[in-house]
């Protein structure tokens, strides 16, 4: 799945209770959405996203991989390639 309507670069922030597992919100650069095996846990739908984690500064950390609520995600749309 691609994330729709967002232009290149945007970066999402996620509370540390929106995302498995880490301290601290999480800035990310969502490239992909691997939506083929989502995830259900405490009631909620979690899927695993991969991207660029970019710090409160501004600067790139790398890349990242991480379980996020998949209500924190915005609209999503499958691709098309």
């Amino acid at each position: 799945m691609t994330i729709d309507d967002r232009p290149a670069g945007t970066i999402l922030t996620f509370a540390e209770e929106d995302y498995r597992y880490g301290i601290g919100p999480l800035r990310l650069r969502v490239d992909r959405v691997l939506a083929g095996a989502p995830v259900s846990h405490d009631g909620d739908l979690w899927y695993d996203v991969e991207g660029l984690e970019i710090s409160d500064q501004g600067r790139i950390v790398g890349p990242r991989r991480a379980t996020v609520r998949a209500s924190r995600l915005p609209t999503m749309r499958r691709g098309t390639a």
